[in-house]
């Protein structure tokens, strides 16, 4: 079966639940189809590790949620924009009738990929900050930093051996970079 797929800023998060389209890896970017490439371990091991964070934290916090690269958020229409980011921390919502999430998370964790351009990684972080996320955190795997955006514009880059207090709709929870970016 041939899937067809619109280009130039047409494609809308309801094309997504067609026949025969995949159903991972792919974001909407103001209307573009956007493939993902498969991440690899080191990647994929911190993202859990952020969502392994979020659940604990949640576990006290009865108004707040956790997601993990496979929840889509719905943050924008025409041109629709949906994305899945890495982990996300949010408040809790009642449930929608669609398959994703119709808001932007609080914290966006977007795990840096080789193949993730500077310009690409800037442009989805004011989508989410334009959408409402409190905060977008950009987690560089090969640096072993991690940058806290925050929607007033402040950005504070941690790396090494620190363990950082995070804040804001996550204040309380404490991130130790070591864990973090452990390789076992």
């Amino acid at each position: 079966m041939t899937v067809q797929v619109r280009s130039h800023g047409s494609f809308r998060a309801e094309d997504l639940l067609a026949p025969g389209m995949p159903e991972k890896f792919v974001e909407i970017i103001d209307g573009e189809l956007v493939t993902m490439t498969p991440a690899g371990k080191f990647h994929n091991r911190i993202a859990h590790r952020f969502e392994d964070l979020f659940d604990l934290f949640c576990r006290d916090q009865s108004d707040l949620d956790f997601g993990g690269y496979n929840d889509g958020f719905l943050l924008q229409r025409e041109p629709d924009v949906l994305v899945s980011p890495d982990a996300s921390l949010y408040r809790r919502r009642p449930e929608g009738e669609g398959p994703w999430l119709e808001f932007a998370p609080e914290i966006a964790v977007e795990v840096l990929s080789p193949s993730n351009t500077p310009a690409e990684i800037a442009h989805k972080t004011a989508l989410y900050l334009q959408a409402g996320s409190e905060q977008v955190w950009i987690v560089d795997p090969e640096a072993r930093s991690i940058e806290f955006i925050h929607r007033d514009g402040r950005r504070v880059r941690v790396e090494g051996d620190e363990v950082v207090r995070a804040e804001g709709i996550a204040e309380g929870l404490e991130i130790d970079l070591r864990t973090i970016f452990a390789r076992v």
